[in-house]
């Protein structure tokens, strides 16, 4: 089984990242990656946010559309095709929005892009979103069979009318969709957030990033008592409409957690489980964001 990364961070790994060293720090990644038995990962390059809570690295343009930069991101899929594919960004507002999501499919290694737009570290709050003004991106993107991985925590509901708009275009809701931090909540409280992400399971064309589960979780690794929340999760979407992400250089951090997860809690709480089966574990590990991304071997 080739285990896949589904989000991360990569350029933030070893102690060269901040320097702007990207040689350095893909050797840091290569190495991390291979301690815990990852094959490979979806990048997701961040440096930061603007004021705009655009990530960085990226830049405005004359046209007054902001477009990313993905430098680390292109090293990356150039010394390692087969371990690396990478997601980019699309302004909504873009004057030559079509042309910029066409264009991605000829860039090497990139194969999706991350909505992330007016996020504030808690909740999704573009109100654009709710009125419709994301269609022409979505749009875009089903016509040219870009996948979107978008972050609309905790207001997942908000995402509905365009799964029954674009119903040929795949979505991936980010970080299982629920808010943070969960910390101080009863148990019940905490996992009832999961409620609107299993009624949303009826959408053939959504697909779900499971991740940060040390967010979620009230016992620390390997989490004992969300197991079988997450068990009522999979059956709902099926195995293979859901993927595993680490985001590592996120869930290692303090904070949004009393227990920050290593590169190997993130993994090994759902490769050793037994709560799942072999065939569900290859696709949730690996095959689903393949399959997503349309990773050829």
């Amino acid at each position: 089984m080739k285990i896949i990364d589904g989000q991360l961070h990569a350029n933030q790994i070893g102690p060269r990242w901040q320097e702007a060293d990207l040689e350095a720090t893909l050797d840091a990644t290569v190495v991390a990656m291979d301690a815990v038995g990852v094959h490979g990962a979806v990048l997701d390059e961040f440096t930061g946010l603007d004021d705009r809570f655009h990530m960085l690295p990226g830049s405005y343009h004359a046209n007054g559309a902001w477009r990313p930069e993905r430098p680390f991101s292109e090293l990356a899929v150039a010394r390692y095709p087969d371990r690396f594919v990478w997601l980019s960004r699309v302004d909504h507002k873009d004057p030559a929005l079509e042309e910029m999501v066409a264009g991605l499919r000829r860039k090497p290694g990139c194969v999706g892009i991350r909505v992330h737009a007016e996020y504030d570290g808690n909740t999704w709050r573009d109100p654009e979103f709710e009125q419709g003004g994301y269609s022409r991106l979505f749009a875009a993107c089903e016509a040219e069979q870009v996948p979107v991985f978008i972050m609309v925590t905790p207001r997942a509901e908000t995402l509905e009318p365009y799964l029954r708009k674009f119903p040929d275009l795949t979505f991936v809701i980010d970080h299982i969709g629920v808010a943070w931090p969960a910390a101080g909540t009863a148990p019940t409280e905490r996992y009832a957030r999961l409620d609107k992400i299993r009624r949303l399971a009826e959408y053939g064309n959504l697909h779900l990033k499971w991740s940060h589960v040390e967010r979620l979780a009230a016992e620390p690794y390997p989490y004992p008592d969300l197991v079988p929340h997450f068990r009522k999760v999979v059956d709902a979407y099926g195995p293979e409409r859901i993927l595993w992400a680490s985001d590592f250089t996120q869930a290692v951090k303090p904070g949004l957690s009393p227990h920050p997860a290593p590169y190997s809690h993130s993994l090994h709480y759902l490769l050793d489980s037994g709560a799942f089966s072999a065939a569900e574990k290859e696709w949730m590990l690996g095959r689903t964001v393949r399959t997503v991304v349309n990773w050829k071997d």
